[in-house]
């Protein structure tokens, strides 16, 4: 029954003009970046800005976006609802970035056991018992530090975080059993059990350069999830406005190549372990071509 009504929608639009057929697919992918097909539609009418937009790579903003100060706030505001949500016997349904009251959420769920994987496959091989040395880079205020812990009460942890000075100060007192690093050379200094990466490195302008930089540590696993990735255009620079995650503020980042980002990745010596899949399709109206989330768990292998 559901494919045959799946069949006759698609003869529908094919009977539309294309003009109308075009605009169907916009408020459609509209749909899924606002959450609701009114909030879409009332966009596109506004003409109020898109919260994506392709633009010239020369005008990257993530460092000074990222320094707004909404955005410190923002998630010092939402900590003590996300700390009670991931609380055992709760499910991780509920992302850092929801707003107050949200329901739990599949694609919260999905990205937390993504996480848990990574770091569990990296505590399944530790023998010695000793502590599990994690970097997680653009870690925030330590989202997922607290995770790790619900995830794996048993476990210990020497836990690092690479922020930006404003996030790191506000998250020491949060959690001051993890260390807040806020130079990238710093951390980098020494290597880890797994480098974690979350909706973080697309924002780096040299992201190659910092991709090099991670492998050289000489660590075991990393680890890089919700990131945007295409299959046939060259990478390419976006611009977001994160205003309905209370971010009052816009910051520029990367739509990668995925093909050309695992052969990188290969040829510094990491074998892919495994890929995730993210349920986060931005729309972007300008975009050579439309992005999905992706995850890679890398190992090295010499």
């Amino acid at each position: 029954m559901r494919g045959e009504m799946a069949n006759a929608r698609q003869v529908l639009v094919r009977l539309l003009p294309p003009i109308l057929a075009d605009l169907l697919r916009s408020v459609k992918h509209r749909a899924r970046q606002a959450n609701s097909l009114k909030e879409a539609l009332g966009n596109a009418v506004s003409g109020e800005k898109s919260e994506w937009e392709a633009v010239p790579a020369d005008r990257w903003t993530a460092s000074n976006g990222w320094l707004h100060p909404s955005i410190v706030a923002t998630q010092i505001e939402k900590w003590r609802e996300f700390s009670q949500s991931i609380r055992c016997p709760e499910p991780f349904g509920k992302s850092h970035e929801a707003n107050p009251g949200a329901v739990v959420n599949v694609s919260a769920h999905n990205i937390t056991m993504t996480f848990g994987y990574a770091v569990g496959r990296v505590i399944a091989e530790k023998q010695n018992g000793d502590p599990t040395r994690l970097l997680d880079w653009g870690g925030g205020i330590g989202h997922y530090a607290s995770l790790a812990g619900e995830l794996f009460p048993r476990a210990h942890f020497d836990y690092v975080i690479r922020e930006l000075e404003t996030l790191a100060e506000a998250g020491r007192p949060l959690l001051p059993q993890v260390s807040f690093l806020c130079d990238d050379d710093e951390a980098l200094s020494q290597s880890y059990d797994l480098i974690f990466a979350s909706s973080s490195l697309q924002y780096s302008r040299d992201i190659y350069g910092l991709l090099s930089k991670m492998a050289e540590s000489g660590s075991r696993w990393i680890m890089v999830c919700r990131m945007p990735f295409i299959d046939h255009a060259h990478d390419f620079v976006v611009l977001q406005r994160p205003h309905r995650y209370g971010y009052n503020t816009e910051y520029t980042g990367w739509f990668l190549n995925r093909f050309k980002f695992v052969d990188f990745m290969k040829a510094k010596g990491y074998r892919l372990d495994r890929e995730f899949l993210n349920d986060e399709r931005p729309f972007v109206p300008n975009a050579p071509e439309q992005c999905t989330y992706r995850g890679y768990l890398f190992e090295k292998t010499h």
